[in-house]
């Protein structure tokens, strides 16, 4: 069974020659095998002297005998804490990546568990409630032979398999199967991590799962294929189950491993998921004012080139918030990202700050928000005005905890700005 290395991301992992079981550290054969992974992201982690630091990105990493479960950092403490696991697993849940998973669930705890068995178990929960309600069947088409007429008699295999017993009909018919691509993509997908799970509990839930599906084909299916398989109204329930067999397709299957190791990576951009989770913050907002939220949009330029008669330069801020008539009334930005409260600064890069400070002029925008995660049980918020524009423009700096959410006094300040925007847009 592979170790269990639980670091939290940018905490150094040192890396000696020669590694002891329960040693906070890599090999060099561990370094050896991180280099050669074709599916890591290329800036999830940065080389050090005789170390390697985690950063960006958060998940699971298997290297064989050792498997690194990397932790959001979220507090000011340099030891992985249960908390962090849960807040990890609470944002994997708003984006979407998690569905059903509660702590406890399946006979598991969070404490102690990878996060590769919570995906296993959230998957398994999953595959119990739709099984419950009935599995896919779909039309599949069968030949054989019959002693009575069913579909269409198939005339050439006729002659060529039954000339000497005339008593036989090769016929082709549609039947009604469970033994189609939906359901062989589940057993493969549970016979993939039948062979992962770590907690008893959880390969006892998997083996269950699998059990049911005894009677389907053995099919090995590429990642590919199972995205691609078309759902009809009656199937779409299975839509969540189909994601996570691609997942576990794509990223823990044998054929993925590099040579004879047990090789995978499971790994999260932290970037996205706090841009979900801040999302997840702000929307009881914008519904309470009336207010639309979007992500990643409304798309906009920067330029048009005269030569080639085209926009150039595209924009898209990460969360904007709409009037009814469609007028921008908020720009927040979501940054994974250390506030630093004790610099002149903030630590905010002025990249951040000249990209927030067009978006605004471009928008005609005068509320904008630069969104943080919050590592101190209490932190400030920091308003600033921005000399950029013709127009008063306001940067709302703020954090949002990861635990706890967004608090009562942070949700007023994004408020005000709001109203702000929307009293001069009135007056327009």
């Amino acid at each position: 069974m592979s170790e269990v290395l639980v670091v939290l991301e940018h905490q150094k992992i040192p890396i000696v020659s020669h590694r002891s079981v329960g040693e906070f550290a890599l090999s060099s054969r561990h370094a050896e095998v991180l280099e050669r992974m074709k599916t890591l992201p290329g800036n999830a982690y940065a080389w050090g002297r005789d170390s390697i630091t985690w950063k960006n990105y958060c998940g699971l990493v298997c290297l064989g005998d050792v498997t690194l479960e990397i932790l959001p950092k979220i507090s000011d403490t340099e030891t992985p804490s249960e908390s962090a696991r849960i807040s990890l697993i609470r944002m994997l849940k708003v984006a979407g990546l998690l569905k059903l998973h509660r702590p406890g669930s399946a006979g598991i705890a969070v404490k102690n568990c990878s996060l590769l068995d919570v995906f296993i178990s959230d998957f398994c929960e999953l595959v119990a409630r739709e099984i419950a309600r009935g599995a896919a069947k779909r039309y599949v088409t069968v030949e054989e032979n019959l002693r009575v007429v069913r579909g269409k008699l198939k005339v050439t295999q006729q002659l060529k398999s039954n000339l000497a017993h005339k008593e036989r009909l090769y016929c082709e018919y549609d039947e009604l199967s469970e033994d189609n691509i939906i359901n062989q993509s589940i057993r493969y997908a549970l016979q993939i991590v039948s062979k992962k799970a770590i907690q008893p509990a959880v390969k006892k839930h998997v083996l269950e799962q699998l059990n049911r599906f005894e009677h389907i084909s053995p099919v090995q299916l590429s990642a590919d294929q199972v995205e691609n398989i078309d759902l009809n109204r009656n199937e779409r329930r299975f839509s969540d189950i189909l994601k996570y067999c691609e997942l576990f397709i794509r990223t823990l299957a044998p054929t993925n491993s590099a040579g004879k190791q047990d090789v995978f990576s499971l790994l999260f951009d932290m970037n996205q998921l706090f841009e979900a989770w801040v999302c997840s913050m702000i929307r009881p907002l914008a519904h309470e004012m009336g207010l639309t939220l979007r992500t990643q949009g409304p798309r906009k330029y920067l330029a048009y080139r005269e030569d080639i008669q085209s926009k150039v330069f595209q924009m898209k801020p990460d969360i904007t918030l709409l009037d009814k008539a469609g007028q921008v009334v908020l720009i927040a930005d979501a940054k994974w990202k250390i506030l630093a409260d004790d610099e002149k600064k903030l630590g905010i890069s002025q990249a951040d700050m000249y990209q927030l400070s067009v978006y605004g002029n471009r928008y005609q925008c005068g509320s904008l928000a630069l969104v943080y995660p919050r590592i101190q049980p209490q932190s400030k918020n920091y308003l600033m005005d921005l000399y950029a524009n013709e127009h008063a423009t306001q940067l709302l700096v703020t954090t949002f905890g990861l635990q706890q959410g967004v608090d009562k006094l942070t949700l007023d300040d994004i408020r005000l700005l709001i109203a702000t925007q929307l009293l001069k847009s009135a007056s327009l």
